[in-house]
């Protein structure tokens, strides 16, 4: 749909201002490209709106306050975070329904098993990494503690998001390949938060900026996407 390109011009649009350190653009595109985002949604659905896409829309409308708490001054980091952990509950809650609708249709099955262990080792992997790139390392912290304690609900409560959309796929009752994008968007989600919690917190990289919001993006869209094919739109949702 033309909608699609549109959202794709404004993403590119905020990358080429958060590239090139256009504030005045950056601070439009950033909110704009959410909405066009939640329109999609919408359009894709054909506006037939029910719980399960008013969550969606939900986790939608958190990011978008988190984008709009994090254009502004750093006292609002923590407002911004909560925004965005609100968002993931409200995904988190949607592919616990998706989880346990395959189970049920399915009963348990012993093929899931391999899938299972896999994503296990890979949620260890992230809540390592996770520890690994964002912990404060004492004598020398890197932010004060009382921050460091939401950090840690948020990079849980992400590592979750990660490991249900990867458990999703496995169970669901028929394979599509637009369910795919759900494990695409819980890890492009985690990349992006990695990278701006690294250069936040631990060691500043020049043009990290570009590369958040780019994944950032990509993950919003993408959630959206394998959300929608869970509801059974599948591929015509670019139609």
């Amino acid at each position: 749909m033309a909608l699609t390109g549109i959202v794709f011009a404004v993403f590119l649009l905020n990358w080429l201002a958060v590239g090139f350190s256009w504030r005045r653009v950056k601070q439009i595109t950033k909110p704009l490209a959410m909405i066009l985002v939640i329109f999609w949604t919408l359009a894709a659905a054909s506006w037939d709106v029910n719980t399960l896409l008013l969550l969606l829309v939900m986790a939608q409308i958190f990011g978008l306050a988190g984008d709009v708490f994090l254009l502004l001054q750093s006292r609002w980091f923590l407002p911004g975070l909560g925004a965005f952990l609100m968002g993931h509950l409200f995904y988190i809650s949607i592919l616990g329904w998706c989880l346990f609708r395959g189970i049920r249709i399915m009963g348990f099955m012993s093929q899931w098993t391999g899938g299972i262990i896999l994503s296990l080792g890979i949620w260890a992997v992230i809540l390592t990494s996770f520890y690994g790139f964002v912990a404060p390392k004492s004598p020398r912290l890197t932010m004060p503690r009382a921050l460091w304690i939401p950090i840690q609900v948020y990079g849980w409560v992400l590592s979750v998001l990660v490991i249900l959309s990867m458990l999703v796929v496995i169970t669901e009752p028929i394979f599509t390949l637009p369910g795919l994008f759900l494990v695409l968007g819980a890890f492009l989600f985690y990349i992006s938060d990695s990278l701006l919690a690294y250069d936040r917190f631990k060691r500043k990289m020049p043009k990290v900026n570009v590369w958040i919001m780019v994944t950032y993006h990509l993950a919003q869209f993408s959630l959206a996407l394998g959300f929608l094919a869970c509801f059974g739109y599948g591929w015509g949702l670019f139609g």
